[in-house]
C-alpha cells in the first residue's frame, strides 16, 4: 500500500493545515465566523480518509498514540507560553519535519503565533508578567492580612478549634494554590520570553 507523505501550510491564524488531507479544499474555502469555528473541530488527522484507510506516512496506530498524548496536559506544550497545544496537525507538522528533514521545530500555539506575526509578543508577555507578579503580591498580602485579622479577634477556644482553624486551612490552601499556579505560569512566560529573544531575533524592534 503506497504511503502518502504529508505537506503543510500555515494559514494567517497560525493553524497548520495538511495539503494531503482529504478535506484540504474544504479547509481553505472562505468561511464565515461560525464556519471557521467549526473548522477547528475538523483540523485533525482523524477526519482524513488517509488516516481512516491507513495510507498516511504516520500509521493509524501511531496517530492514535499521538492524539492520546496530546490530550494529556503536559505532553505537548507551547514553547513560548506553556499552554497545551490543541491542534493535532501542529504536532504532526513538528514530528514530520524532525523525522524527514531533521529540523527541530518548536511547538507554538496559535495565540503566540499571531502575537509574533503582529510583533506584539514581547509587549503582551510583559503585560502577562506584570499581571502574575501583581496576582502573587495581592494573594500574599490578602493571606497575611487574613491571618493577622484572625489573630486579633477574641474568640472562644472551642469556636476557634471547630470553626476558625478549618476556615484558616481552607482559605490558606486556596490562596497558596493561586500563588503556586501564578508562579508556575510566570516561570513559563519568562522562559518563553528568553526563548523568543534567542530564536526570533528578527522580530525584535
Amino acid at each position: 500500500m503506497p504511503t502518502i507523505e504529508p505537506t503543510f501550510k500555515i494559514d494567517d491564524k497560525g493553524r497548520v493545515i495538511c495539503k494531503k488531507h482529504s478535506k484540504y479544499e474544504h479547509f481553505i474555502e472562505p468561511k464565515d465566523y461560525f464556519q471557521d469555528l467549526y473548522l477547528e473541530i475538523e483540523l485533525t488527522c482523524k477526519t482524513c480518509s488517509n488516516y481512516i484507510n491507513d495510507k498516511c506516512y504516520f500509521p493509524k496506530s501511531r496517530i492514535d498514540v499521538i492524539e492520546s498524548q496530546r490530550l494529556k496536559k503536559k505532553e505537548f506544550l507551547c514553547k513560548l507560553c506553556g499552554k497545551k497545544i490543541e491542534r493535532m496537525l501542529s504536532i504532526i507538522h513538528k514530528l514530520f519535519n524532525k523525522e524527514i528533514y531533521d529540523i527541530e521545530m518548536p511547538l507554538i500555539c496559535c495565540d503566540c503565533f499571531e502575537k509574533i506575526k503582529n510583533e506584539e509578543f514581547l509587549s503582551y508577555s510583559r503585560k502577562l508578567t506584570d499581571f502574575y507578579i501583581l496576582n502573587i503580591a495581592v494573594s500574599i498580602f490578602f493571606l497575611l492580612y487574613f491571618l493577622y485579622f484572625l489573630s486579633i479577634l477574641k474568640i472562644q477556644l472551642i469556636f476557634y478549634i471547630t470553626i476558625v482553624i478549618p476556615i484558616i486551612f481552607l482559605i490558606s490552601f486556596i490562596v497558596l494554590f493561586i500563588i503556586y499556579k501564578s508562579i508556575k505560569k510566570l516561570r513559563l512566560i519568562l522562559k518563553g520570553i528568553k526563548y523568543y529573544k534567542k530564536h526570533f531575533v528578527q522580530q525584535l524592534s
